[in-house]
């Protein structure tokens, strides 16, 4: 009895339900992100409009977040992922009511859809915080890892399940368009068993109070100088998200959404593997080391991208650019929650979520309207600035991950 009763409160911790609802958003993530490009192609969007709706997500995105970490200690973390889940279902549902560009810029704007390949969810903040309340400075960056991983393998299911539209539009009275929106009521339950899952978080989810306030305090220049960082990597990122290099396979080299919707379920894949080996990575040679020194070959391989005579080539770039490009990801979130006091973790991660939200507003846009001209210059701006953002990583923060602890 005993034991079983030690089963039931095992299979029901903070750190079990975070891992489940991180999949359930991923797979989400990776299914939305597809789904957008074909819904833009087959409305006849320009690369500019695909683009605005994809940061009008990001920007509508950035308040969240900064809603989130100015108020989630005072409103509870429980609470703010419960209305993050709602708020998931409404998305799915006005995505598949309407067409029109304004409106789906507005619901882009307000809900919870994902442009991207990674997790910029404005409730990611609250997650980090109550991993690392979870943790211990010894498994920290392990746990991260494998976090991510399992958003990643989830996101992967996720991009190859966006190709099942060219099966779906055959069924009666559905056609493509139709298709594009049984993936949005899908999105919509998604966030129902997101739902369920968060309303089994218990107290223990919450931050331990102490004698401080929470927010930021003695830590706050450290955590901005981290803000402004990742916020020209995010602005980087921003231009060739998920959704803008699908676009950029349909029209250079006319994959069709099966055959793009795999590559990207590959790239998930190999990022899955990425994560663990980061682990390891991290725990010998140092965060930011990690970062830095696998983050820059990524760089050079998306320039490659640009300049591939053949869609084969691009894919082949792609998916070695999958394998380093989001090794600095579980080392990142560990470095912002490792690097101040235990009552500042949620306003720090939610103020470097929010830099990197703001940053990578404005790219897709930028990186739309780039491919419509020139498909290659998107790529190429991306590759330039992300190495000058890992070079000033490095410069500022490389002896920060050794000299520092986790006030644990």
């Amino acid at each position: 009895m005993q034991g079983a009763r030690c089963h039931e409160r095992r299979s029901i911790t903070p750190r079990d339900v975070l891992f489940g609802t991180k999949a359930l958003r991923a797979f989400g993530d990776g299914m939305m992100s597809i789904a957008l490009a074909q819904y833009a192609d087959r409305l006849g969007f320009s690369g500019f409009e695909a683009g605005l709706v994809a940061s009008s997500a990001l920007v509508g995105t950035s308040v969240t977040t900064a809603l989130v970490g100015r108020y989630v200690e005072r409103l509870g973390r429980r609470r703010m992922l419960w209305w993050g889940a709602l708020l998931t279902i409404a998305t799915g549902v006005a995505y598949a009511l309407s067409s029109d560009l304004a409106v789906l810029a507005v619901v882009a704007f307000a809900g919870t859809v994902n442009p991207t390949s990674g997790d910029v969810s404005a409730f990611l903040p609250i997650e980090q915080a109550i991993l690392a309340q979870e943790t211990t400075a010894t498994n920290r960056v392990g746990t991260f890892a494998r976090f991510n991983v399992v958003g990643s393998l989830a996101g992967a299911a996720g991009a190859l399940a966006s190709g099942a539209t060219p099966a779906l539009e055959h069924l009666p009275a559905l056609g493509a368009l139709g298709a594009i929106r049984v993936l949005f009521v899908a999105y919509s339950l998604l966030g129902l068993a997101t739902l369920v899952l968060t309303l089994r978080l218990g107290p223990t989810a919450e931050l331990v109070r102490g004698e401080r306030r929470p927010g930021l305090g003695p830590n706050r220049r450290r955590v901005f100088t981290l803000s402004g960082l990742f916020a020209t990597d995010a602005f980087a990122g921003g231009m060739i998200v998920q959704s803008i290099i699908a676009l950029f396979l349909f029209r250079k080299f006319d994959l069709d959404p099966a055959v793009t919707g795999a590559i990207f379920f590959g790239t998930s894949v190999l990022g899955a593997v990425s994560f663990l080996i980061s682990a390891r990575l991290a725990t010998r040679f140092g965060l930011v080391n990690t970062m830095v020194f696998t983050h820059l070959p990524s760089n050079a391989l998306l320039i490659g991208v640009a300049f591939a005579p053949g869609a084969a080539l691009a894919v082949a770039f792609l998916m070695a650019r999958a394998m380093l490009s989001q090794m600095d990801v579980p080392a990142r979130q560990a470095l912002v929650v490792s690097v101040v006091d235990p009552e500042e973790r949620a306003a720090a991660a939610a103020y470097t979520g929010l830099s990197r939200s703001v940053g990578s507003s404005v790219g897709p846009s930028i990186g739309g309207a780039l491919l419509g001209s020139a498909a290659s210059a998107p790529f190429i701006m991306a590759g330039v600035l992300k190495s000058a953002y890992d070079l000033a990583l490095l410069a500022l923060f490389r002896n920060v991950s050794t000299a520092e602890r986790p006030r644990d």
